[in-house]
């Protein structure tokens, strides 16, 4: 707990970090309240002496008393929210989706051009403030300020969950390999034999056999191939269990537990990782992303799974140093557990290194996404991004607002994260 309080006096006590912590905190609510403040649904309105709350309710209609009878209101009526001839109204600061269409103000309006609206009885008129479209729309006379804000749940989202994967994976794997290296995991002969056995039939039963599922998982969506994906996993990790379990009886009943081998866990890794290292990462990354179903959830994963090879040697050369420190030998010495010392002792002292590596992490997955944003794969082509808003301003080089705005969210978030993980390595330096 203390080192978590010395970062966080870090963060919001240092004149240099103020800003950039500001601009990360300030991207964070906007990811959060994205919905409550652009929406083409009122806030609140109230139509033939109904109170209605559009934004905050979960049906789809509903029907009001009016002095003609009943009447079924559609909620997702997008633009004919504002021609509702409502007794009061309250929109949200931007009153609109990122996927709503405004033909009247399409093709790509600034933020300083003349907007209409036209109203039911066919007369245009200029559009309220209320409803302007502060930074402009684009070529479909899409929101502009809309995209935007929407567009900072992904990048927020994925910079900070693939990072939480690749975390996870990333500290496993590096400390394992940094802790125990290539001695610590024995087995016996038998045992070592039907490892590799287990191995070659948890991949059948895992994939092979489930092949067809796999496949028509891959084509449902990412929730479903996730959730194939953990079956498989299931699988896999009961069929090796059995076969360890099984050649562990083999081996105490010819009574050979003293001949044993060891398995190279650090070895195994490290080739992993070069492997891995070995092939450019942004290209497996589009590739990934051509295949699977586009959603962010799933951009989540090919990015989380891809970053975690840097943070792994990183960990497993701290625990390498780490492991021949006093308070380890003293900690052995106590009786403590290898896990004990692992999580307990080890991670917190390498901790502000690891900090250092997933925060310049965030800032990487940032730009990954909004590079793939950029040429039409990783997220569906409906869903608004910043990647996506700079791609319309390629085709439009005239339309400098759709390059402007969200090149400076990009630019602010990303240089806030480098600026905070620089900061904090050097200062890692002088401690």
């Amino acid at each position: 707990m203390h080192i978590f309080n010395k970062y966080r006096r870090i963060l919001f006590q240092h004149k240099v970090l103020k800003w950039p912590v500001y601009i990360i905190s300030f991207f964070v609510v906007i990811a959060i309240v994205a919905p409550l403040i652009s929406n083409d649904k009122p806030l609140f309105c109230i139509y033939n002496g109904n109170w209605l709350f559009p934004t905050f309710s979960a049906k789809n209609t509903i029907i009001v008393q009016t002095n003609f009878g009943q009447e079924t209101l559609n909620y997702n009526m997008g633009k004919e929210w504002k021609l509702l001839e409502t007794s009061f109204a309250i929109f949200p600061l931007c009153a609109y989706s990122p996927n709503t269409i405004d033909a009247d103000n399409a093709p790509l309006k600034s933020p300083f051009d003349k907007q209409v609206i036209t109203l039911k009885n066919g007369n245009s008129v200029s559009l309220p403030y209320k409803y302007r479209h502060w930074l402009g729309t684009t070529q479909n006379g899409n929101d502009v300020l809309a995209g935007i804000l929407h567009g900072t749940k992904i990048s927020i989202s994925v910079g900070f969950f693939s990072m939480l994967l690749a975390a996870l994976i990333g500290i496993s794997l590096g400390a394992m390999a940094g802790y125990f290296q290539n001695s610590f995991f024995k087995v016996g002969y038998f045992q070592a034999v039907f490892i590799f056995m287990g191995i070659f039939f948890s991949w059948f039963y895992g994939f092979k056999v489930r092949s067809h599922a796999l496949s028509n998982a891959l084509s449902a969506g990412s929730g479903n191939m996730l959730l194939q994906l953990l079956i498989s996993l299931f699988i896999i990790s009961l069929v090796m269990l059995v076969f360890v379990f099984i050649g562990k009886k083999i081996d105490r009943l010819f009574k050979l537990n003293e001949k044993v081998i060891s398995i190279p866990i650090d070895l195994i890794i490290s080739r992993c990782i070069e492997v891995l290292n070995s092939i450019p990462s942004l290209l497996l990354v589009i590739t990934l992303a051509s295949i699977l179903t586009p959603s962010y959830i799933s951009l989540i994963l090919i990015i989380g799974f891809l970053s975690w090879t840097h943070l792994a040697r990183l960990v497993r050369a701290e625990y390498l140093k780490a492991k021949n420190f006093d308070y380890v030998t003293a900690g052995k010495a106590l009786g403590f557990s290898d896990l004990q010392i692992i999580i307990k002792h080890i991670l917190p002292n390498v901790f502000p290194v690891i900090l250092v590596q997933l925060v310049f992490g965030m800032a990487g997955a940032v730009l990954v996404e909004s590079s793939l944003s950029f040429i039409g794969v990783g997220v569906p082509l409906d869903v608004a991004t910043w990647g996506s808003l700079l791609n319309e301003a390629r085709n439009n080089f005239s339309a400098w607002w759709l390059e402007l705005f969200p090149g400076l969210c990009l630019f602010g978030l990303v240089f806030s994260y480098n600026k905070i993980a620089s900061y904090l390595s050097l200062h890692q330096k002088e401690d």
